[in-house]
């Protein structure tokens, strides 16, 4: 609960309060309330201040080197580039890794990338667009096309419309080239659930070129199709587009599919089938969160509030889902235990499909790998890890990097500060432990890329 009125006083921006709320006492209930303002005002003053000292700063820097200093956050240069403002993190241990590792963060506008020494190579940080924002860059990430190197990541737009959603962020996903130099910014292209320029969702996003890539988004309408509401129901659902040269050649709408609607589980938002809508004005009824592409070029896909991966087949535009793997419309047979709960990020690794499985229902987080058997609807739960006293409540990642290495990117960690781990399960220790200087300062995903 504690955390969840922190998310909630950071959605509706009382960042001072969700910093200093655990400090004020209660006497009576005006005394509290005042209390509560009290803190607030004091962080937007203070956060006035620096605005305005960073700024003054600025301008000396600019004044002495005559207009021409560079941007730390925006070249490569010989040496490491340490953004101004960047959050803190400490790093212990390092591996051998010749790759490099990938943070973003949810709630401020933060960048790292680090070698496998842990040593940050280069970085990016931003001040929140006002007083009472907290925008975040996430889902930072490395892409290889025909043998160019692009970066890219998602930066959320205070502007646009996250419906109330806590687990919602619209804005741009940026390309940047080798040299991380701005490429082009991305949002959504026409279609019959989207407007040209509505914001993209910064959950995940697949670059096949620079012109042709996939993405999402999120969509609030009133639906007519959910059992038992025949004039109609508020709903928020995942819808999926895929542009090549500036032109939709394929896409997915959940809400084409009403027989998801008795899937929903609610371990992770209570809310998620208030289809009544006594709760919320809309449900974020299937919270669409990660996806890959298979070796077929089919999209497998995650989906928080389905408890369930579902493979999605790009070459239809009606009856696309091809199987469910977890959650109530599981077709592979899977025990209760087996099944995922909240899960926020999958691989694929030709028939093993692995998930970083939050398991809000246990409040225990694992790591399952699944071999599928697609053709005969069967799987076997080849490898299952879990982990004491560490719980990710949402987001966070991972990846196998050989037979025994796996890096974990924690999340939204509930019980330490540790943002990402690089583990061998063979030993069951750590090569490389990385934590928040701020725990409140929550990753969305650290990610590993060669």
């Amino acid at each position: 609960m504690p955390e969840q009125i922190e998310m909630m006083m950071r959605q509706v921006k009382l960042g001072g309060m969700a910093k200093g709320w655990r400090s004020v006492s209660f006497i009576d209930t005006e005394q509290c309330v005042a209390d509560l303002l009290k803190l607030e005002l004091q962080e937007r003053e203070a956060n006035r201040i620096n605005r305005m000292v960073k700024t003054a700063g600025l301008f000396a820097v600019l004044m002495c080197l005559c207009g021409c200093a560079g941007q730390q956050d925006a070249a490569k240069t010989d040496e490491p580039v340490l953004a101004d403002g960047l959050a803190k993190i400490n790093v212990e241990g390092e591996t051998e890794l010749p790759g490099h590792f990938f943070l973003s963060f949810v709630y401020s506008r933060n960048l790292i990338m680090l070698d496998g020494k842990g040593n940050i190579l280069w970085s990016k940080h931003e001040e929140q667009p006002a007083e009472d924002a907290t925008t975040g860059f996430w889902d930072f990430k490395k892409h290889n096309v025909d043998g160019k190197t692009y970066y890219s990541y998602h930066d959320q737009n205070y502007s646009f419309d996250s419906y109330g959603l806590l687990g919602y962020a619209p804005g741009e996903r940026v390309i940047l080239d080798e040299d991380f130099n701005e490429v082009k910014r991305i949002t959504m292209e026409a279609s019959d659930s989207t407007e040209k320029g509505q914001g993209a969702d910064g959950h995940d996003f697949l670059m096949i070129d620079p012109d042709h890539y996939i993405l999402s988004c999120y969509v609030k309408e009133n639906v007519k199709n959910v059992p038992g509401y025949p004039d109609g129901t508020n709903v928020i659902y995942p819808y999926l587009q895929e542009v090549q040269k500036g032109e939709v050649v394929w896409d997915w709408k959940g809400i084409d599919y009403p027989e998801l609607y008795d899937m929903i589980a609610t371990e992770a938002t209570p809310t998620a089938n208030d289809f009544a809508n006594e709760q919320v004005d809309a449900p974020d009824i299937f919270h669409f969160n990660a996806m890959r592409l298979d070796d077929d070029g089919n999209l497998i896909c995650s989906f928080r509030h389905l408890d369930s991966i579902l493979c999605l087949d790009r070459t239809k535009q009606e009856s696309q889902i091809k199987w469910i793997l977890s959650g109530n419309g599981d077709e592979f047979g899977l025990t209760e235990l087996q099944k995922t709960s909240g899960q926020h990020f999958v691989t694929v690794d030709g028939d093993a499909f692995m998930v970083f499985d939050n398991n809000n229902r246990d409040g225990q987080t694992e790591i399952r790998t699944y071999l599928l058997d697609v053709e005969n609807k069967r799987t076997e739960l080849v490898h299952s890890m879990g982990f004491t006293n560490k719980f990710s409540q949402a987001c966070g990642s991972v990846q196998k990097i050989d037979d025994h290495l796996y890096v974990i990117g924690w999340g939204w960690a509930t019980t330490d500060n540790e943002c990402m781990s690089v583990l061998d399960a063979s030993t069951g220790k750590k090569q490389m432990s990385v934590t928040l200087g701020d725990p409140k300062n929550i990753t969305y995903r650290c990610v590993y890329y060669e």
